[in-house]
């Protein structure tokens, strides 16, 4: 194969992939939503991330999460497209690094096929010499993160105060495409993530900075990864309880806006999820200024430990994508667990110091005060009595 053919196919699979990313940024697949459930709400996810997805959207979200998770994920997408997403992850018993306790640790692997392609071979004259299938391309990323608490303030408000936990994460990637199974390019990025809560009130803030690394380069020309700047809020308004809505119902209102640096253009995204008795929820949302999905809406139940979340998006050219999620809980921390601050550290090893003069030292004595003299008034007789 030609080094012009392959330059096509990386052209025509980020097309097929990204139609924002051609010939700017490589790796498209790392721009794709992962996870059902923050598909559902268009992808709104920064400033919620309280989920496994956090991962992808806003590592420092694995910081609030208080089970363990694994989870599924399949794509199926454009034609033959299809993705398949596993991963791991929840909170561990760490103090952490600054030492306020409630820290995560998460991994995924992603896997992308992109379909086959047709490849005609020619003898020397030019003619047909025979056509081979290949697979067009393919992508792997590896994903490590990790998250923990680093603050908790309280402002005082009017006769009240609102509570403020701060949390950070890092997650590094390892990313592996190949181009008609004989090209190959690899090479490493990484995201770091804030985010706010505020509990009491259920609002939070979140901000990203994805895809952070070198060129993905296939035989002597790289592309520079799809450097991603988000920002996104989180609100959960308090419904009333009434006779004629579920008991344990939740809204939760999010917003998204991202900046992709390399193609110099920005995107909005807004989603909605209502869950009633903790176990059935409903989504929707809607991708601004997007051209890859617009609409999107979702549902998920839970049957105890075991999830299950779809997600349905709508493109421009009217065509569709399908996403499922499989999630099982376990393993969860208390809050006393979580909230384990690094206990003060004090060195100390008595048979390696040299008190000097510890054995010559005497406790100092102490005189008692005397006892202050009782005085007899000199006009008070003595009463009268025997002597022995």
């Amino acid at each position: 194969m030609s080094p012009a053919l392959a330059a096509a196919l990386v052209a025509s699979l980020a097309c097929a992939a990204s139609a924002e990313n051609i010939g700017v940024t490589a790796a498209p697949v790392l721009q794709l939503p992962v996870g059902a459930r923050a598909m559902g709400m268009g992808s709104a996810f920064t400033g919620l991330a309280d989920d496994l997805s956090a991962l992808h959207y806003n590592p420092a979200g694995l910081s609030v999460m208080p089970w363990r998770e694994a989870s599924f994920m399949y794509l199926k997408g454009f034609e033959d497209q299809s993705i398949q997403h596993m991963s791991l992850g929840g909170p561990i018993p760490f103090p952490g690094l600054i030492g306020e306790g409630f820290t995560a640790l998460g991994g995924s692997l992603l896997m992308a096929s992109h379909g086959d392609i047709e490849i005609n071979r020619l003898n020397s004259n030019g003619s047909l010499a025979g056509t081979d299938s290949r697979e067009a391309g393919s992508d792997m990323v590896a994903t490590l993160g990790y998250s923990e608490r680093v603050a908790v303030f309280e402002i005082p408000v009017k006769q009240d105060s609102v509570r403020l936990e701060h949390s950070m994460g890092a997650a590094g990637k390892f990313i592996r495409s190949t181009l008609a199974e004989t090209y190959t390019a690899s090479t490493f990025a990484g995201d770091v993530g804030y985010l706010v809560r505020a509990p009491d009130q259920g609002v939070g803030f979140g901000f990203a900075v994805q895809n952070i690394g070198s060129k993905l380069t296939f035989i002597s020309e790289g592309d520079p990864l799809p450097l991603t700047y988000r920002a996104g809020f989180s609100w959960k308004p308090h419904l009333p309880d009434t006779m004629t809505l579920p008991a344990r119902q939740e809204m939760t209102v999010v917003g998204d806006a991202y900046y992709l640096a390399r193609e110099r253009a920005a995107r909005g995204l807004i989603g909605l999820e209502y869950t009633a008795m903790k176990a059935w929820a409903a989504r929707f949302g809607y991708r601004l200024n997007d051209a890859v999905a617009g609409f999107t809406v979702g549902f998920g139940g839970a049957w105890g430990p075991l999830s299950m979340d779809y997600a349905w998006g709508m493109t421009d050219s009217l065509t569709d994508t399908h996403r499922f999620t499989f999630t099982y809980k376990f393993g969860r921390l208390s809050e006393r667990e979580r909230e384990k601050k690094r206990k003060p550290f004090i060195e100390s090893m008595p048979e390696r110091e040299d008190l000097k003069g510890i054995d010559e030292r005497k406790p100092d004595m102490i005189d008692q005060p005397a006892r202050p003299r009782r005085e007899v008034p000199e006009n008070r007789k003595s009463a009268p009595g025997w002597i022995y």
